[in-house]
């Protein structure tokens, strides 16, 4: 089972069926915030959509695929960081992250995606990390620019959300790059 301390403060750990409701009341409290950048809120309806996506994401992490891990602060659990897809023969995962609006700007999730990120270089022994954000999505944006990420292009058009089509910013971080960035 994929638990991982982060600091004295933060965990990772994956999912529970335990975990349904109270993932679920974070989504359905920050609904509209989530909204903005995050195209599957709206399929998450109910408790049990909540407990289905659970459920997906422990098959494909015991298939070895993914991982799909809350963000525990204190114990509380309050948002989510992700490895959805992970490519073993192309040695490369995608990241993804999130968090309850009243904890961000603490410093939380670049706590939490930087020590991700060094588990998938030193313990998955990946090559590549991408992270994809709207353009519009600046604080998104802000968490790979910060952790030297470099950015390698815009796709146009290439995200539909909320009826509006998004430029979308594709950032790589290679594991030899891991000694020149900012974050490590």
């Amino acid at each position: 089972m994929f638990y991982y301390n982060v600091d004295k403060d933060l965990t990772l750990q994956l999912l529970t069926l335990q975990n349904a409701t109270g993932l679920f009341t974070i989504i359905d409290k920050n609904r509209d915030f989530l909204r903005e950048w995050l195209p599957w809120i709206d399929s998450k309806k109910t408790v049990e959509d909540v407990q289905d996506s659970i459920e997906r994401w422990g098959h494909k992490y015991i298939a070895n695929t993914a991982i799909n891990a809350g963000i525990f602060f204190k114990g509380q659990l309050v948002g989510m960081v992700a490895f959805p897809d992970i490519d073993w023969q192309g040695k490369k995962t995608s990241l993804g992250y999130w968090l309850s609006p009243e904890f961000e700007g603490k410093g939380t999730v670049i706590r939490c995606v930087n020590e991700l990120i060094q588990y998938a270089f030193d313990r998955l022994d990946l090559n590549r990390i991408e992270i994809s954000c709207a353009e519009d999505n600046v604080r998104s944006r802000a968490l790979p620019e910060k952790l030297g990420f470099v950015k390698e292009g815009i796709l146009r058009d290439h995200h539909y959300l909320n009826g509006d089509v998004h430029n979308l910013v594709v950032y790589s971080l290679l594991k030899s790059d891991r000694g020149k960035d900012k974050g490590s």
